[in-house]
């Protein structure tokens, strides 16, 4: 029993959501935060709490929800001086402060602080965290010059953590953002970022091959933008269909949200303004449900436009 909070880290952190859906690793690891402290396991109790806070931000609760329980978690982890691990919370606050529209500037800041912190000290894990973090902003403000850069400045982070949901989230991301890189140039460097593209989808179709039911709604994202690379419109609006069904099966809101932002682009592109419009406030809708004041500002600004 000594051993339980460490030994529901790990599983739960490196192997469950592997196979399982991330939300069920939730559940445990809240045990192993209780049983680490029963135990006297303080350090284990909180790569607990840190793991499940990651996780609920993943699998999209509401995001007043989440800051007011990552701001616990810093008042306790300052009283236990969990130093390393309050570091992540902070990260992860700052993260959901941004999204929310809460002081952008600082949180800008502090992400830029951390980010230089860890590579002095050369503490790779939190090098990845705060990389996926920001790439996380980039690609939520739709900065996708931003996001190309840091993907390709940051390297390949699955040699870092390549066990943890933190790095296939990051692999999608990345595909993602190579995905646009591609759509927006042309020749030699349009080559260049479908071959990275195509190279880090791959990563995720062995995923899913093998079982990781968290990632095929990513799949079917990656799909659609791969098949509007391609000039293949049918198959475009299929996967797009398929992209917003799968994500809210797997009850992902932010993805579900980003399915429809990104649908909603592709008709814009093919001057389709029902469904540009109709895309939109449905993006809208989802995000506001997450609770993303900024976002949706942003979103009612592009459908007033297209409307007008």
């Amino acid at each position: 029993r000594s051993s339980t909070a460490n030994t529901i880290f790990v599983t739960q952190c490196f192997c469950y959501h592997w196979t399982s859906p991330l939300q069920d690793t939730i559940a445990p690891l809240l045990k192993g935060y209780q049983v680490g402290f029963e135990m006297g396991d303080t350090g284990r109790a909180c790569w607990c709490l840190m793991g499940r806070m990651y996780h609920l931000f993943f699998i999209s609760l509401a995001l007043d929800s989440i800051q007011k329980e990552l701001e616990a978690a810093t008042h306790v982890l300052t009283q236990l001086k969990q130093d390393g691990t309050q570091v992540f919370i902070i990260l992860l606050l700052t993260t959901v402060k941004k999204r929310r529209g809460l002081d952008a500037e600082a949180c800008d800041d502090i992400m830029d602080s951390m980010l230089a912190t860890a590579a002095s000290t050369r503490a790779f894990d939190m090098a990845v965290y705060v990389n996926l973090m920001k790439l996380e902003v980039f690609v939520f403000f739709q900065q996708w010059q931003e996001a190309v850069d840091l993907v390709q400045k940051a390297g390949n982070v699955r040699l870092f953590l390549s066990s943890t949901f933190v790095v296939v989230r990051y692999t999608f991301l990345a595909a993602l953002t190579y995905l646009k890189a591609a759509q927006s140039s042309s020749g030699w460097k349009k080559r260049q970022m479908k071959k990275c593209a195509h190279k880090t989808i791959q990563l995720l179709r062995g995923w899913a091959k093998n079982g990781n039911v968290n990632v095929v709604h990513y799949l079917r994202i990656l799909g659609a933008e791969l098949a509007v690379l391609n000039g293949k419109k049918e198959k475009a609006k299929e996967s797009f269909n398929a992209a917003i069904a799968a994500s809210r099966r797997i009850g992902f809101l932010q993805d579900r949200a980003l399915a429809h932002e990104l649908t909603s682009a592709y008709f814009k592109a093919q001057g389709d303004d029902y469904w540009t419009d109709y895309h939109i406030e449905c993006s809208r809708t989802s995000y506001q449900e997450w609770g993303c004041s900024e976002k949706v500002e942003q979103l009612y600004v592009r459908c007033k436009d297209v409307k007008e």
